[in-house]
């Protein structure tokens, strides 16, 4: 997997592309933590990203406990097809605002 981040003030936004998954979750749950600790809104841009896993679904639970609990906020978008399955069978569609 893949990452690119840019902030803006209070605000930043994460662009993932590849896998999320058992071999790449340690290292995106890292980022978002560094993320999330240093700003208080997040958007998360899955255009490119092609397949996400519990592991991964978890690292986005972590983000989103992190800025929740700071009065943050936690966007999803360009979700694509299988990416947006997954999430809706999660119930995370609700914390992504999709």
């Amino acid at each position: 997997m893949e990452t690119k981040v840019i902030e803006n003030g209070d605000e930043a936004e994460i662009s993932l592309s590849g896998r999320l998954d058992t071999m790449t979750y340690k290292e995106a749950e890292a980022l978002f933590t560094e993320v999330g600790n240093r700003v208080n809104h997040v958007t998360l841009d899955f255009a490119e990203l092609t397949y996400i896993s519990s592991a991964g679904i978890r690292s986005l639970r972590t983000l989103y406990m992190i800025l929740y609990k700071k009065g943050g906020t936690l966007r999803g978008k360009n979700v694509g097809e299988y990416v947006m399955e997954v999430l809706e069978m999660t119930g995370l569609t609700g914390l992504l605002g999709l």
